[in-house]
């Protein structure tokens, strides 16, 4: 039986000490597009609720599927080739400047609220979640990058070609749900990504009408 005094502890459990050289060099670069963003806190259960125990549950009933979160890793490179299969007009720089600058607030936040990864919450329990690891799962828990940066991209590249929104609509999807897949987040930390998401493409049509 699990202890009050562990609950406790495991409510204190963060992913790290705080960001590494490089990761702060993210946070502290310079940006032009997403410059008047600002943040409503981010709202989550606590990592000993019951809520964060069903997400841990629910992540570990997923059937793994490591070629599928492979494929989508790359945020880029999917949404590239996606317009080469439509036959769209794609301008590479353009998309770069989003992920680059996107990945600053993705980074701020996620040491902000430095939550932890499902592993570390599935260890507490003795639940084996047999995720995937890869070098872009080095980060605390939420937002989800893959969610925020698919969702983004979705976003801004629909109000381009409303007509291909279903088929950009599903790649965004599929992006957020292979970090699930991975067992790499919450279900919780991909809902905050989507929402960061809708915000930035917000904040970038008022103040640039680039879309």
């Amino acid at each position: 039986m699990i202890k009050l005094k562990e609950l406790l502890e495991l409510n204190e459990m963060t992913y790290n000490d705080g960001p590494t050289e490089k990761h702060q060099d993210r946070i502290d670069r310079p940006i032009t597009i997403f410059e008047d963003l600002e943040f409503a806190p981010i709202v989550y259960p606590d990592n000993s609720s019951r809520d964060t125990l069903e997400e841990v549950k629910y992540l570990a009933s997923l059937e793994e599927d490591r070629e599928f979160v492979k494929k989508h890793d790359k945020v880029g490179d999917v949404f590239s080739e996606l317009h080469e299969e439509l036959g769209l007009e794609f301008d590479l720089a353009e998309l770069k400047l989003h992920l680059r600058e996107s990945s600053k607030y993705i980074m701020e936040l996620k040491y902000k609220y430095n939550r932890p990864r499902p592993h570390q919450i599935a260890e507490f329990y003795g639940i084996d979640l047999n995720g995937v690891e890869m070098d872009s799962m080095k980060t605390p828990s939420i937002p989800s990058g893959h969610a925020t940066q698919g969702y983004l991209l979705v976003l801004f590249y629909s109000k381009r070609y409303p007509e291909y929104r279903k088929e950009f609509m599903n790649l965004a999807e599929d992006i957020a749900e292979s970090r699930l897949n991975a067992k790499a987040h919450f279900p919780s930390d991909k809902k905050a990504g989507i929402d960061l998401a809708k915000k930035s493409v917000e904040v970038e049509y008022r103040k640039y009408k680039r879309i």
